[in-house]
């Protein structure tokens, strides 16, 4: 198992990092037209499973098994061992995520303005109130990744003469 979550955050060292920065400034940008802001709802993190050790913080990624549904009960999405940047993800995600540790297992609400608002996204309905079971398998820093990554290719290097002569 363990080689598994490993190469899959392998796997999400070469496809986040550089879809973060854009998908971050997306979420940054003020609502056009707002004028006086109502009070902001937060997320609810409930723990199911406690875990163990660090937070992740926002410039992690993260390797998740998750479960996400309507407040009606109807699951939008899910997956098993799922590598993701903190950074990238809806606001109200992200904010469940660092309030998490290693192994546990949580239940996050979050409200329609902290995940996909007026607009909704796919099957989520604008303005939806969103429920995410989750379970926080492992997470990285970037430095760890790269050195991972730099193991991997050294590995690669010294082993040459393998692609099926």
């Amino acid at each position: 198992m363990n080689r598994k979550i490993g190469s899959s955050l392998l796997a999400l060292a070469f496809v986040l990092p550089a879809a973060a920065p854009a998908a971050a400034q997306e979420k940054a940008a003020p609502a056009v037209g707002s004028t006086a802001a109502a009070p902001a709802r937060k997320v609810a993190v409930t723990t199911l499973t406690a875990g163990q050790g660090e937070k992740p913080t926002r410039e992690d990624y993260v390797l998740v098994s998750y479960k996400g549904m309507l407040k009606d009960g109807t699951v939008f999405d899910q997956n098993e061992q799922m590598p993701m940047a903190v950074g990238s993800v809806v606001p109200g995600f992200a904010d469940g995520l660092v309030q998490m540790q290693r192994g546990g297992s949580y239940r996050l609400e979050i409200p329609s303005e902290l995940a996909y608002g007026a607009e909704g996204g796919g099957p989520i309905p604008p303005n939806s109130d969103l429920v995410f079971e989750v379970t926080l398998l492992d997470f990285k820093t970037q430095a760890e990744l790269d050195a991972m990554i730099a193991a991997q290719q050294g590995q690669e290097q010294a082993q040459p003469g393998q692609s099926g002569q």
